[in-house]
């Protein structure tokens, strides 16, 4: 079987690529040939080994050449930051099903929407199989008629097996997110605290494009901090497998700490952060920042709860079944 799998892959968002070779490596230990639409379908296909098409004009083709749609992971079905996004990726949708291919919405947050958002959404997704990965999403689809199942996020599928072991550290590793100053500006003064405390600290850009200007204002304001390069799912991992301690504003800088082994906590910005961390039973911020508790943990640097990561994990094989499962009831259809 071959599948066309869409999401915002190709655009140096290193979460998502996570979640990718997740997904394609799950499927092809299932003897599923994936092909993705990218908007760099070099590099795509470069980082995780697979067929890769654009996301515009690949798209027909795309779907011609596969046997179904896999409609994520990841924030795809929201309009809270572009109302365009969401015309495209229920536009992708509605062309494979005009096309006759049958479609599968996988490993994604749904929300947040608009009304008008929500009536879109709605309209397309109604009688898809919905495999959502926090339960806020799957309360969110009961709302608009629709009726899911909770999975998790498909990067949680990648393993620490291949990574070399590490010596203990007192590096605590901050991970900013692009446009949410607020909580980028509590991680510069978190910074600040750490280095006067004798800490080593890390900042790391999981996506440079939006990231990389908040990672410069945090080096700027606190000279003692370094950066450290993770161009890769792989490269994320070993550095956190290293660290003492994980600050994050990004989703995915939380799960691959706890993919990692390394206690965490995570400033949230989106309900998908605080379905992830609720999970896991990880320490959740909001604004205003509770920064001498933050402190307090990113210097005793606890560990995670493995119980709720390993629970976490066994989510995601599970959905990866559910997922395989579907697409065999479709195809049989």
């Amino acid at each position: 079987m071959r599948v066309l799998i869409s999401g915002y892959y190709g655009f140096g968002n290193l979460g998502d690529e996570a979640l990718l070779s997740g997904l394609t490596r799950a499927l092809s230990e299932r003897g599923i040939e994936s092909v993705v639409l990218s908007a760099d379908p070099a590099a795509t296909t470069a980082m995780h080994g697979v067929v890769a098409r654009h996301r515009i004009t690949g798209l027909l083709a795309g779907l011609i050449s596969t046997d179904a749609l896999i409609s994520g992971g990841g924030g795809l079905l929201q309009d809270g930051t572009s109302a365009r996004s969401l015309r495209y990726y229920l536009g992708v949708i509605r062309l494979a099903r005009l096309l006759g291919r049958p479609a599968v919405v996988y490993g994604q947050s749904l929300g947040p929407l608009s009304a008008e958002g929500r009536g879109r959404v709605a309209s397309v997704v109604r009688g898809l199989p919905l495999l959502l990965r926090d339960e806020s999403s799957v309360a969110l689809a009961a709302t608009l008629g629709a009726q899911a199942r909770l999975v998790a996020d498909p990067a949680l599928l990648l393993s620490m097996r291949s990574a070399p072991a590490v010596p203990a550290s007192r590096t605590v590793v901050l991970v900013p997110r692009g446009g949410q100053e607020t909580l980028n500006a509590a991680l510069e003064r978190l910074a600040s605290r750490l280095v006067d405390e004798g800490r080593s600290v890390t900042v790391a850009s999981l996506h440079p494009s939006e990231d990389d200007a908040s990672v410069a204002r945090l080096l700027a304001a606190v000279p003692a901090t370094s950066s450290s390069p993770v161009p890769t799912p792989a490269a994320a991992l070993e550095l956190f497998a290293g660290a003492a301690y994980v600050v994050s504003v990004r989703l995915h800088g939380c799960i691959l700490a706890a993919l990692a082994g390394t206690g965490y906590a995570g400033l949230s910005y989106d309900t998908k952060v605080d379905g992830f961390l609720t999970q896991a039973a990880a320490p959740v911020f909001h604004q205003p920042v509770d920064e001498e508790r933050l402190l307090s943990l990113a210097l005793t640097a606890p560990g995670q709860d493995k119980d709720a990561t390993a629970r976490l994990v066994r989510l995601a094989a599970s959905g990866v079944g559910h997922l395989v499962t579907e697409l065999a009831a479709t195809r049989g259809g």
